[in-house]
């Protein structure tokens, strides 16, 4: 930390510039109350400015007119090239949208960093400082043997626990290490949240080269096709896409889902949790991480939809050089019939080799002979195998729906694999089809593209074939 470094860093960073604000209070209270009290991920411009009239309103009756502009000006400011606290961007009904920044989750995390602490749980986090130095010494420097005994060490160790657990001698945690346990699983939590902020913000920044490059680009089709798909590839591979899409894969498997919707279930069960946190904040985590996180994954969405922009546009411009052209041959034509050509081979082009098919070259019209009928009726036996009506069958979607919701009711969500063990397809591959229907027009699905999952089925022949679909999620919790 240079002394120039810390200059520009107060001159130019967003976060500095918001602390040092002279309205920081308004602004991150009124900011923490919409995207964290109010759990908003985006909020329309409506609502934000009927949220900032009523708390600018509750301000001003107890400092005495505090805050005098207009609410919009004031929303105005939060969003300028100046300030960017907010970011404004208009949804698919034209309505203006706003989303937090980096910079501003930053300084929720910097606030809250300075609250005054019961006690700071310095065990439990030397705990898991040493838990990861272990597991990179495990899966890097120790040889084969070593780590065999190191795993050894450990069954030792848990053959003992159970001994001791057995004997009654195992002490369970007192209420200290409960507290020092749930403020830090609290903190990470937070953190986590605020994170994706960040993670989403680096992932825009990949894709906005992407665009950038197809804007500037002049090669054709194959060639932007192929960098586009390779940038997205980027994405995927980078630190950031594999730490984070390795998340995204735990997150949805269905029963690390369930072990978390338990686990979090469970600690409101404990009579010191539920003292310190009254509210449950943690009870809707896991559906908190997969709004967040399903909002990231729709980032690279916008690479395809960009993809489909690109060749539109790459078309319409092709269809509009080939009607200029058209415009410019029948232009010369016109001007043709008044100055008609004198040299015998006017049709003649260089480096070229066209056919050319004239009038004259054509045949004469001939005459097109009659033929005659009979009119006699030659009777012929036909036999039509009715069998193939027997074969017609309906499917019937909310029968397949009904097979969703069963397991819905039980568990937050399942997988379509699941459905299909409990109620195997009997209709062959136009089941599939139906359940892909569904999917299509619901939006408590998750779909991942990159995981394939192979299903066998039996058609109405008794053939077995096997479908490689993606795999898919069904879940009461997405909106």
């Amino acid at each position: 930390m240079t002394y120039e470094y810390l200059k520009n860093l107060k001159k130019y960073n967003q976060t500095i510039k918001l602390l040092n604000s002279d309205n920081f209070a308004m602004m991150v209270a009124f900011f923490y109350f919409v995207f964290v009290t109010n759990k908003y991920l985006s909020i329309n411009h409506s609502t934000i400015l009927n949220y900032l009239e009523d708390f600018l309103y509750d301000l001003n009756q107890s400092y005495e007119n505090l805050y005098p502009k207009n609410p919009k000006d004031y929303l105005d400011d939060f969003v300028n090239d100046k300030n960017s606290y907010l970011k404004k961007y208009y949804g698919d009904d034209g309505e203006a949208m706003y989303e937090l920044t980096p910079y501003t989750q930053k300084v929720f995390e910097i606030v809250e960093s300075l609250d005054k602490k019961e006690f700071v749980g310095s065990r439990t986090k030397f705990n898991i400082i040493f838990e990861l130095l272990e597991e990179l010494e495990f899966e890097t420097n120790l040889s084969d043997e070593d780590r065999i005994k190191s795993l050894i060490k450990q069954k030792e160790e848990l053959d003992k626990k159970i001994a001791n657990i057995k004997a009654k001698k195992d002490l369970r945690f007192d209420n200290s290490r409960i507290k020092e346990h749930f403020m830090l699983l609290v903190e990470q939590s937070r953190k986590l949240k605020y994170d994706f902020s960040q993670i989403e913000y680096n992932f825009k920044e990949l894709n906005q080269k992407a665009m950038e490059q197809i804007a500037n680009s002049y090669d054709s089709k194959d060639s932007v096709l192929g960098s586009i798909f390779d940038v997205e590839d980027t994405i995927r591979q980078s630190d950031q896409g594999k730490s984070f899409f390795a998340f995204w894969q735990l997150l949805t498997d269905s029963s690390k889902n369930e072990d978390l919707t338990k686990m979090l279930e469970n600690i409101y069960k404990i009579d010191v949790i539920k003292q310190i946190d009254e509210d449950e904040s943690l009870k809707n985590l896991k559906y908190e991480l997969l709004l967040n996180a399903d909002k990231i994954t729709k980032i690279s969405s916008k690479l395809i939809e960009q993809l489909r922009r690109f060749i539109d546009d790459r078309v319409w411009i092709e269809n509009k050089k080939i009607l200029e052209l058209c415009k410019s041959i029948e232009k010369t034509a016109l001007n043709i019939t008044t100055n008609p050509p004198t040299k015998k081979a006017f049709t003649t082009i260089d480096d070229t080799k066209v056919a050319l098919s004239s009038v004259f070259e054509k045949s004469l019209y001939a005459i097109k002979q009659t033929k005659e009928f009979k009119n006699e009726l030659k009777e012929e036996k036909i036999d039509i195998n009715l069998d193939t009506f027997y074969d017609i069958f309906f499917i019937d979607e909310q029968e397949l729906k009904n097979n969703i919701n069963y397991f819905l009711q039980i568990k937050p969500q399942c997988t379509l694999k699941e459905i299909l063990e409990k109620f195997p397809i009997t209709k062959g591959v136009s089941e599939i089809v139906s359940y892909l229907s569904i999917v299509k027009n619901s939006t408590n699905t998750i779909v991942e593209l990159d995981n394939k999952i192979e299903i066998k089925i039996k058609d109405i022949n008794n053939d077995t074939k096997i479908v490689k679909i993606p795999k898919i999620i069904f879940t009461k919790g997405i909106q």
